[in-house]
């Protein structure tokens, strides 16, 4: 009889034990790899929508906010802030890139953002197919919006679907851009003046007007000509500016600066993304620590159920020991039935993870269009490193405890 054999008869001989310790493990490693696999999901997204943000401008209220409104896209504005005041800090001499965004509307949920091409070459960004938006109410969209050129579109107030319907324009899609997985890819763009006057606002794009005669895909409501500017226009303003700065001490002294003004706040995201992440990593910690007592719950486990057959195997170990065992293979065959069982169960593990991620990513609009997939990232070997080490350590001392079976007493 080869050790394998022996150890899957042993293992038989108490099922039901085994088979509890297997969940066990199971369970654990699978919690610990969604929550690892989640994190680093969530890190690595966090830092591509990020990316050449150094500081960001928005109408005063916290910080926090500002980022999660303007840079990810997933909260409400703390408001607007005046066009002028923004033009000051887009010519300020410490930076290098300003990029201003104007929020408000939807379409089935997909924010539209006024803004200007400098933010595609922000995040690197390309075109599929079409070209850039050239006049207002012309728009591009990101890879996960199902609409293609030549699509026109109505936008609806406010960032959730379902508000009141701008049907004094259509919009016209002209661009679509490649897969970024970035923000990118659930916005649709076009000009700020778009936005603005939209919302009765002044525009501030020269050259970019909208042209009632020369776009088609004007609406005119009741086949009347509608007069896109409002007799009272109010002044321009946007949502925020996302700034770049040229240097890293413009990073610290230009918050100081900015916020003087009453009207506006700087938000830095490194900042604010690590204290969101210190709050989000309470609840990581707490699955993280109840996975890991699951699996010393197992490896408990994988002890007792070893150390408890122990007594009454000493005649079947005495016999092998007889029959030519060395100490070190009998040794090797207990601490083998704890390290199949570890084996088993993080195997069955992993297959759990996989399948609980895919549902939540089937289930789970907002984490299916962020591009979430599963994949293998280098923690999840010291996950699986260290419960396999968990069971053949829970398993030492029964090991040892056999291995020194007194062959003469047994056999007497």
């Amino acid at each position: 009889m080869n050790n394998f054999t022996y150890i899957l008869s042993s293992l038989k001989s108490r099922l039901l034990g085994s088979i509890l310790t297997v969940l066990l493990t199971a369970f654990g490693v699978a919690m610990v790899l969604s929550v690892l696999l989640f994190s680093h999901h969530v890190q690595t997204r966090m830092n591509k929508d990020s990316q050449n943000v150094d500081l960001v401008i928005g109408a005063k209220g916290s910080p926090l906010q500002i980022i999660l409104s303007s840079v990810y896209h997933i909260d409400i504005p703390t408001g607007n802030i005046p066009w002028d005041d923004a033009q000051q800090w887009m010519s300020h001499p410490q930076i290098k890139t300003a990029i201003p965004l104007a929020l408000g509307d939807n379409w089935k949920g997909y924010r539209i953002v006024g803004t200007t091409p400098d933010y595609l070459t922000f995040y690197q960004a390309s075109l599929k197919k079409g070209e850039i938006w050239d006049h207002a109410f012309e728009a591009v969209i990101g890879s996960n919006i199902d609409l293609d050129i030549g699509d026109e579109f109505i936008g609806a107030h406010g960032l959730m679907d379902g508000g009141h319907v701008h049907d004094n324009e259509n919009y016209k899609i002209v661009g679509q851009l490649d897969k970024t997985g970035t923000v990118l890819d659930r916005l649709i763009l076009t000009s700020l003046d778009s936005v603005l006057k939209i919302h009765g606002l002044e525009g501030v794009e020269d050259g970019h007007s909208h042209d009632h005669n020369d776009h088609h895909y004007h609406h005119h409501a009741h086949g009347e000509e509608h007069d896109h500017h409002h007799e009272t226009a109010g002044e321009p303003e946007i949502t925020a500016l996302l700034l770049q700065t040229k240097t890293p001490r413009a990073n610290m002294q230009l918050p100081y600066l900015i916020n003087q003004d009453g009207a506006l706040q700087a938000a830095n995201p490194a900042m604010e993304m690590a204290r969101l992440t210190s709050m989000l990593g309470v609840g990581t910690k707490t699955l993280t620590a109840l996975s890991t007592l699951l699996m010393i719950i197992a490896c408990f486990s994988i002890f007792a159920g070893i150390a408890g057959t122990l007594e009454n195997r000493k005649t079947d170990l005495a016999v092998l020991r007889a029959l030519g065992y060395s100490r070190a293979r009998i040794f090797s065959i207990i601490a083998g039935e704890g390290l199949t069982l570890v084996f088993i169960g993080a195997v069955t593990g992993g297959l759990l993870s996989v399948i609980g991620f895919t549902f939540l990513i089937k289930t789970m609009p907002s984490l299916s269009a962020s591009g979430a997939t599963y994949q293998i990232i280098p923690e999840m070997l010291y996950v699986y490193g260290g419960a396999l080490l968990a069971g053949v350590i829970a398993a030492i001392i029964p090991a040892y405890r056999a291995a020194k079976v007194d062959v003469a007493r047994q056999l007497a």
